[in-house]
């Protein structure tokens, strides 16, 4: 049986790096993520792309300027709505400007899913990302610690304040952001940062990789 693919890419200008990604990865849908500027440039491509290979395409729209954060919701949804259809997902960012690109790159090591670009001359070329998701190593205790943070405005001045929206306790809390010997919490995953104030309270900030997790609604 042949392994089913679905290939997500980023749009712009230069889609010689998308048609590189066609004719060198095996291919059976493609979605393709643009800018709202690119959305009529995005439809003709995908009309003639659809009528030459006769495969399924859809686009997504990255809204600007949260780009990083939008497209991390694109590709969470492609990804539940499509893994029960595919064997593989691959990412291709050699297309699309270098904000869109480094978007959909982040998408790619936080979900553990292959991506490759295209050399100078032509040539794909798959990027080294992690077999193993952040969303596989994060439990989802952790996710609701973040999200928290993230509804107060991405800073708590201290763990009581936590412990009131989360409802946990303030041990468990410091077990998942501090972390212990055996387990890395959301400080050593590199998804918050802690600084210590007066009188022993912890002040924890949301930084951008963490926010990159948080679901948006």
């Amino acid at each position: 049986m042949v392994q089913q693919t679905l290939q997500i890419a980023t749009f712009g200008q230069d889609k010689e790096g998308i048609l590189a990604g066609l004719r060198n990865f095996p291919i059976h849908k493609l979605i393709l993520l643009h800018y709202e500027s690119d959305k009529k440039e995005a439809e003709e491509f995908s009309r003639n792309i659809r009528s030459t290979l006769g495969i399924p395409i859809s686009i997504r729209v990255i809204a600007q300027p949260d780009i990083i954060r939008n497209a991390m919701q694109h590709v969470a949804e492609i990804i539940k709505s499509e893994k029960d259809n595919f064997e593989q997902i691959l990412i291709n960012v050699s297309a699309g400007d270098k904000m869109i690109g480094c978007a959909a790159l982040s998408c790619a090591f936080v979900n553990g899913i292959k991506a490759f670009g295209t050399t100078p001359d032509g040539k794909p070329m798959l990027l080294p990302i992690l077999k193993l998701s952040y969303n596989e190593i994060i439990s989802d205790a952790k996710i609701k610690i973040l999200e928290a943070i993230d509804r107060t405005g991405g800073v708590i001045e201290s763990l009581e304040e936590l412990t009131k929206i989360t409802g946990f306790g303030k041990p468990l809390l410091s077990y998942h952001i501090h972390g212990t010997n055996e387990s890395k919490g959301l400080v050593d995953l590199g998804l918050v940062d802690s600084e210590r104030l007066e009188r022993g309270r912890s002040k924890i900030t949301l930084n951008t990789l963490g926010k990159m997790l948080v679901p948006t609604k």
